[in-house]
């Protein structure tokens, strides 16, 4: 009785009643036919699934070490699970009836998590796995289970590492019309994982010099950091995969590599990945890891991206960009999969065209639509690359208008995509549209979609040094779109715009304008071709050769004598215009053109729906001017082949009254706002000469 009273005693005692009890349960779990359990294990899978589930193999348990377990853990044996030959069903509607079969599955269990009602399983592995991935619409998929007894189950899954072997995957998605079958099987050799790297990387410069060119190729290439440098020990590609399908009808085909085991809770192990596919004509290539597909960060890829247009990524990943030119890409894709998508490409720099652009989006799934932000930075965006987005084909040349019979773009809008997804991402452009087509530079952006509806707000660049401030929406809702433009310039210098080849014949000076339309269309030339309301401009400053003024005033002495005896310039006091628009027909209520030679007025309409010229030039010539006929010239016609003519029936000695800045009918008040805005160092005559019309009007109304 003393020895029990012993604590030494009985604690050896009870050591050796759990040594007992340990061997007889160890005995029992490798001696036992578990086949007999197989009924009961499949009626338990099949009520935590929902689904048919068949173990046709034999079903044993083995008494192992993982000796690939940190500490103490390594060196303790634990039960494995085997079962050979398990199938799991697909549901009624689905199209075969097999969701996934395996020729074995294999897996580690820990016995005292079950003490707390969890499941853990620190590896488990298949053999010859066959999946087929199936989904009907948003809400009908088939790898989504649902348990046939709804109550909470107690219990937890702990899921360690996924061990792969050679197999076939099949995804059939009829939301996204993705039809693909997926081979993978084991290399002969283990691939290092940067000799694979090093191979990527030249193929996606060659790739990049296709799309954009050499120099192009070259502006992208930059150096990154190695994904999977992390990685506690080297890693290895164990298995090759090949895919071949459609996607949205597009052809699909690529190949890549992957490691042998994925190791969920060990972020010092990720998971080797690389791959090369294509879809249509855009190629995406990456290479990097995956740690758990869970985690925040939990995939990190190098990704390379080319194509003929942005706008073909849509298909692919479901995010809206505009047309453009052919590009290139890389940067790093960082983020997680799941139920909350979230990922960033960060440090991503691309050529589009002759372009450049650099910066991060975020792309993150959300209710009821995912969301695109982040910001987009350009030191040179030429205007030819993007030219699509206001509808304009960059790659068709110059003769484009004269083959399509049409100036205004006319390329329709693609609203439903803009119902996609949501956008907030920032653009700031040093120097933009630095060519031939439009001196565009500084611009600041900020494009947004919601719901359908796309606004550029605010929208402001330098245009010929000036400063242009813009508010664009855009609403996708209805068909046809919607749009509202307000736009204001001011300081804008004409030289830059209208160039001429003899600056001695035209150099003109700054301007200021504002414009304020709306419109219903599915292009930007049905929305310019149906708008209503107001544009106007003013320009001070700048001079005009005064053989140009006479000819326009067809001033036969002085033409003669100007050709005899030299030109000189003449001063350009001020021009005014202010168009009223209704329906794409913008009618010029006031158009003018004051110098020291002459003064001009201009009446009449432009048509942009029908694009057509319908404007009567009337010019006055100051002073005194021998068989000066005055005669105004109408300029009419499509914009393509405009023609000019004189107006014979004009008396030759029409008073300059009768066509001078007096029978203007419209007040001139509504141009007077823009006289306070910055000339630059130009004196401001327009101030006098709009006081002058509104006088000159109210006088007319009076009489």
């Amino acid at each position: 009785m003393r020895l029990l009273r012993n604590p030494r005693v009985l604690i050896g005692i009870g050591m050796s009643m759990f040594l007992l009890l340990s061997i007889g349960a160890v005995c029992f779990l490798v001696g036992y036919d578990w086949n007999r359990a197989k009924p009961w294990l499949a009626a338990t899978a099949q009520r935590v699934t929902g689904r048919r589930v068949d173990i046709a193999g034999d079903l044993t348990v083995a008494w192992q070490r993982d000796p690939t377990l940190r500490g103490w853990r390594g060196w303790i044996p634990g039960p494995v699970v085997m079962a050979s030959q398990v199938t799991l069903g697909n549901p009624p509607w689905a199209k075969g009836e097999t969701f996934a079969s395996a020729g074995e599955v294999r897996f580690d269990l820990d016995l005292l998590p079950l003490l707390a009602h969890r499941v853990s399983i620190p590896m488990i592995s298949f053999t010859d796995p066959d999946v087929h991935l199936e989904r009907a619409s948003l809400q009908q998929n088939n790898w989504t289970f649902a348990a046939a007894d709804t109550a909470p189950s107690p219990w937890s899954v702990d899921l360690g590492r996924v061990r792969f072997a050679r197999g076939k995957l099949t995804v059939l998605d009829r939301v996204r019309q993705l039809d693909v079958k997926l081979t993978l099987e084991e290399l002969q050799n283990p691939v290092a994982y940067r000799e694979r790297v090093a191979q990527q990387q030249s193929q996606a410069q060659h790739e990049a010099v296709e799309r954009v060119g050499a120099r192009g190729a070259k502006a992208i290439e930059k150096d990154s950091d190695d994904p999977g440098a992390r990685a506690s020990e080297p890693q290895h590609y164990r298995f090759e995969w090949t895919a071949q399908g459609s996607l949205h009808g597009k052809p699909l085909k690529g190949s890549g590599a992957i490691g042998g085991m994925l190791a969920l809770r060990r972020a010092d192990q990720p998971f080797p990945l690389h791959g090369d596919l294509s879809v249509g004509d855009v190629r995406i290539a990456f290479f990097g890891t995956l740690t758990d597909p869970t985690d925040p960060d939990g995939l990190d890829l190098r990704l390379w991206i080319s194509g003929a247009s942005l706008a073909h990524l849509y298909d692919i990943a479901g995010i809206a960009l505009p047309e453009t030119r052919p590009f290139a890409t890389q940067g790093h894709l960082v983020g997680r999969f799941g139920k909350n998508d979230k990922l960033r490409y960060e440090k991503f720099s691309a050529r589009v065209g002759d372009s450049d652009l650099a910066g991060e989006l975020v792309y993150e799934r959300r209710e009821p639509r995912p969301m695109l932000s982040g910001t987009i930075e350009s030191t040179l965006l030429q205007f030819r690359d993007l030219a699509p987005l206001i509808g304009v084909n960059g790659t068709r040349g110059d003769d484009a208008a004269a083959q399509s019979g049409k100036v205004l773009p006319e390329e329709p809008f693609r609203p439903e995509r803009w119902q996609a997804m949501d956008a907030d991402v920032r653009f700031s452009g040093d120097r933009v549209f630095r060519d031939a087509e439009l001196p565009i530079h500084k611009m600041q952006a900020r494009v947004a979609m919601n719901g359908g509806v796309l606004t550029l707000d605010p929208l402001k660049f330098r245009y010929a040094y000036g400063d242009v401030d813009a508010a664009i929406r855009m609403d996708g809702r209805s068909a046809p779109i919607k749009g509202t433009v307000k736009a204001s310039a001011t300081g804008v210098q004409l030289k830059h715009v209208i160039k001429t080849a003899d600056t001695s014949q035209l150099d003109l000076g700054n301007a200021n304008a504002t414009a304020d339309l709306t419109a219903t269309g599915n292009s930007v030339g049905d929305l310019l071709g149906a708008a209503d309301g107001e544009v106007m401009a003013l320009m001070g400053g700048g001079t005009i050769s005064k053989g140009l003024i006479e000819k326009a005033a067809l001033n036969v002495p002085n033409i003669v004598l100007t050709k005899l005896f030299g030109d000189h310039q003449v001063q350009i006091n001020c021009a005014a215009a202010d168009f009223h628009a209704m329906k794409g027909s913008y009618e010029a209520r006031l158009f003018v053109i004051d110098t020291d030679a002459a003064q001009i007025e201009v009446t009449g309409n432009v048509d942009l729906a029908n694009e057509k010229l319908d404007l009567t030039v009337h010019p006055d010539s100051k002073g005194l001017r021998l068989l000066s006929l005055r005669a105004p010239i109408h300029v009419s016609g499509p914009f393509t082949h405009p023609q000019t003519g004189i107006d014979k029936g004009v008396l030759l000695a029409r008073g300059a009254g009768a066509i001078g800045l007096a029978v203007v009918a419209t007040p001139a008040a509504a141009l007077l706002p823009l006289t306070h805005t910055n000339f630059g160092d130009q004196e401001d005559r327009c101030s006098p000469l709009l006081q002058s019309i509104r006088q000159a009007s109210a006088r007319k109304s009076a009489k």
